[in-house]
């Protein structure tokens, strides 16, 4: 395995981390609020509270499309099959129809959108995540991704009886 392809594989698991921590910092944030006791000076508390927590969502967002970045750029040095290096390039069309999402998010639809988008974008990193990592299971999805497939170890000795 290519020293890209390790790279590749190692900025999915850390892209899955930041996705994780994404959704902490939007519940931490939120629930800050939801549990707020219904008074200026206790709501006032939360909304400051929520602000560091909401900031960081932000960052982290940010970093994730650096990261993203990144993952595309190792698909082409790694030379994955076109299908793995443009849905890495997908994933990258998510995060910034996110960010877009996230600053038309004034409305409860919008939001719920930028929610949705979030899920399709993890679903989408988890997939590419086992890519050379021995993780897929199967001939046939080894093939898809470019890897050499298993050898079984009842093929492995009817090679041997030949001799």
């Amino acid at each position: 395995m290519s020293i890209f392809r390790k790279a590749y594989s190692v900025a999915g698991a850390l892209l899955m981390l930041q996705f994780a921590l994404q959704f902490y910092f939007i519940a931490a944030a939120a629930l800050g609020i939801f549990s707020a006791n219904d008074n200026a000076k206790d709501v006032y508390s939360a909304f400051k509270n929520a602000d560091t927590f909401a900031s960081l969502h932000r960052l982290n967002g940010d970093l994730a499309g650096l990261t993203i970045l990144v993952m595309v750029g190792l698909s082409f040095g790694s030379r994955y099959p076109w299908r793995t290096t443009l849905l890495t390039g997908l994933l990258f069309v998510l995060l910034f129809i996110q960010v877009v999402l996230a600053a038309l998010g004034s409305t409860p639809v919008v939001a719920g959108l930028h929610g949705l988008n979030a899920l399709i974008m993890i679903g989408l990193g988890g997939f590419l995540r086992p890519v050379g990592t021995g993780l897929s299971a199967g001939v046939r999805k080894r093939r898809r991704f470019g890897l050499r497939p298993r050898v079984s170890r009842s093929a492995n000795r009817s090679r041997l009886s030949r001799f």
